[in-house]
């Protein structure tokens, strides 16, 4: 059995960059069986554009139902192939061109060591940088140091893009939380993997291209950080969705004193010095008034 047999992909697109949605799916090809294209109800369909190509399928979504919602119809559709692991990815990310058999054989590495393996992740490359691996340290975000000679490296949080997720996992912990809608599923996730004995781990030989935001806002806060920045409306869910999962019993206090400082960072860099905060801090607002009475789902846009 070759490696790309055993991995289906999903793909979650909402008004993509077709040229770049297409290199997308180039980059796939031969290095899984199936890629699944899921898309949020966008103006365009991809599969109105884009040319037919073998091992891809698309659905279309009748609306826009979320991030988590559109990643489980995936999901779905590859464990009923029999998938032994679900590739996610973003409709904007590049995979190196052996990404998934690295992954794959760090998983493979972790099984065979005795681990319970919930999920792998390659190393972020965005605007030329490396982006480490994450451990949860008390009040703050531990980026690891991507390290030469390892075939993995332990962390606390993968972000979907690039995430290889495995069977037993997904059959166990379940798929995403599709309440949430956007922003805070993949943390989620990864804190119930956890949270059940599953392994998370960063693999640095895999490399995958990705950007964070549509934009970076550098600050300084002790040091010179980069931040990223994103419509209004993402402010909400980023928001109330930290106050929704602090409450779970899979959100341990050192996730939750790191994401708190964080939530700090962007509430003061974006809610209130940002040059669109007459914008985003009354989303903050109605998120933390939401967050805090437990309202979950999709923001209605008329209410």
């Amino acid at each position: 059995m070759t490696v790309a047999s055993r991995v289906s992909a999903v793909v979650v697109t909402y008004e993509p960059d077709m040229p770049r949605l297409a290199a997308l799916l180039q980059a796939l090809d031969g290095q899984v069986a199936h890629v699944l294209v899921v898309d949020n109800a966008s103006r365009v369909r991809p599969m109105e554009v884009l040319p037919a190509r073998r091992g891809v399928e698309h659905l279309a979504l009748p609306d826009n139902l979320g991030i988590g919602a559109a990643q489980n119809h995936g999901i779905r559709r590859a464990l009923e192939r029999g998938s032994d692991f679900v590739l996610l990815l973003d409709q904007d990310s590049q995979p190196a061109s052996d990404m998934v058999a690295v992954l794959v054989g760090a998983a493979d590495a972790m099984q065979k060591a005795g681990l319970r393996v919930g999920a792998v992740g390659p190393v972020l490359h965005g605007s030329g940088v490396a982006a480490g691996f994450v451990r949860f340290g008390w009040f703050r975000y531990r980026r690891l140091a991507v390290p030469s000679g390892r075939d993995w490296v332990a962390c606390d949080l993968l972000i979907a893009s690039g995430c290889l997720l495995t069977r037993a996992a997904l059959s166990s912990v379940g798929a995403m939380d599709e309440t949430l809608f956007i922003d805070k599923v993949d943390t989620e996730w990864c804190l119930r993997a956890a949270f059940h004995g599953y392994a998370l781990a960063g693999v640095p030989a895999a490399r995958l291209q990705h950007r964070l935001g549509e934009r970076t806002l550098r600050v300084w806060w002790l040091r010179w950080r980069e931040l990223p920045a994103h419509p209004p409306l993402r402010y909400y869910y980023i928001v109330r969705n930290s106050l929704l999962v602090w409450r779970r019993p899979q959100a341990g206090w050192r996730w939750r004193s790191a994401d708190a400082k964080q939530w700090l960072h962007i509430v003061l860099f974006f809610g209130l010095l940002g040059s669109d905060r007459r914008d985003i801090l009354p989303m903050m607002w109605r998120g933390l008034c939401d967050g805090l009475r437990g309202r979950s789902g999709r923001l209605p846009l008329v209410e």
